[in-house]
């Protein structure tokens, strides 16, 4: 009964975000809630950008159906509401990098100011003793949670990408939650993953589905952003938790790689680090031929072993110093990948030509 029970928390949510999905898009398209396919953009028709709202929506009445409404944190739901509201104001009528960051900025500060959601401590990162924030905690979470809003943002390039690149980690922190005996947690995260899930059904390509219906919008990148920041925090900003801060920073490895590498370059090339262009490597590996499907399952072929070998190594008590330097490795490696773009993308080129010619080769 009790995995009934938890199974009903992930269909529901997922039955809701789809309904939300279908019922959004024709309005959308009369208010002008849509993404048109010009510039960098991959898309060929008008896409209506209602998944961030349709998996609110379905997260909102879920948790009013489960009775545990009043018990979330105002202060969150006040976050939420902010992050929301200026999505959908972007969304609609592209308002602008410095307003997104300022209400970015306003959701984050409240979370701060009105919860215990802190980052504490940074872990032994460096061998000399545990890293403790102290004053620097509230500048530091504040930090942490506008970068994993942008990162979601900026990665949502293409059909897929960002709702996996999200439902990859929150599925990771539902094990470490479940693990921990965390039962409010692991269905929190049980229910955000299957609102997401329910908007995948319409975003994520298949056989069935040739082109995304639906995007997310700034709206899904922000939330999204904000709730893993929020679940990463809960489950490893403490001086107890069930994971270290650096296990958590190896589980959101791939948004957070090429987030800070993208803007890196931006800067180095004396350009806004909020300038939209095509140097994530998602776009490298388009550029170099591979399909919107292959791309979105290559990165998550990178994510979940990132992943799985940081709650491996977490586990069985790898020096966080170890892992702090192996992350430095591996961002210098992937700002390497971004800034020899050209060589990336004739070398995959070769190995997708490769893999197609394969099976005449065996034949």
């Amino acid at each position: 009964m009790a995995s009934i029970s938890s199974l009903l928390w992930f269909v529901l949510p997922a039955l809701l975000s789809a309904f939300f999905v279908l019922a959004l898009i024709v309005p959308a398209r009369h208010v002008g809630l849509v993404d048109h396919p010009v510039g960098r953009k991959n898309h060929s028709v008008p896409t209506p950008l209602v998944g961030g709202v349709a998996i609110f929506l379905a997260l909102g009445l879920t948790h009013w159906l489960a009775g545990d409404i009043v018990s979330q944190s105002a202060s969150l739901v006040i976050a939420l509401l902010v992050t929301v509201g200026i999505g959908v104001a972007d969304d609609a009528h592209e308002i602008g990098h410095r307003s997104k960051f300022f209400a970015q900025l306003i959701a984050a500060l409240v979370i701060v100011s009105g919860t215990e959601i802190q980052v504490t401590h940074l872990g032994d990162i460096f061998a000399l003793g545990d890293v403790v924030l102290e004053k620097w905690s509230y500048l530091v979470t504040v930090i942490a949670i506008i970068g994993l809003m942008n990162a979601i943002n900026m990665i949502d390039g293409l059909d897929g990408l960002a709702g996996t690149q999200v439902l990859i980690p929150l599925l990771m922190f539902l094990g470490v939650a479940y693990a921990a005996g965390d039962a409010a947690s692991a269905r929190e995260l049980m229910i955000l993953a299957g609102a997401i899930s329910g908007f995948l059904l319409f975003n994520l390509r298949a056989p069935w589905l040739k082109r995304a219906l639906v995007f997310m919008g700034d709206t899904g990148g922000l939330l999204l952003g904000l709730l893993l920041a929020w679940y990463s925090i809960r489950l490893a900003g403490k001086d107890v938790s069930p994971l270290r801060p650096i296990t958590a920073v190896w589980i959101l490895a791939v948004p957070l790689l090429d987030m800070g590498s993208v803007m890196f370059l931006r800067m180095i090339q004396r350009k806004s680090p909020f300038s939209a262009d095509r140097q994530h490597l998602h776009y490298i590996l388009r550029d170099a031929g591979f399909s919107v499907s292959q791309v979105v399952g290559v990165m998550a072929l990178l994510s979940v072993p990132l992943s799985l070998f940081a709650l491996f190594a977490d586990a069985h008590g790898v020096p966080e110093a170890a892992m702090f330097a192996g992350f430095v490795v591996l961002l210098l490696s992937y700002l390497a990948l971004l800034a020899n773009s050209g060589v990336v993308t004739r070398l995959a080129g070769r190995l997708l030509c490769s893999s197609e010619k394969a099976p005449d080769s065996a034949g």
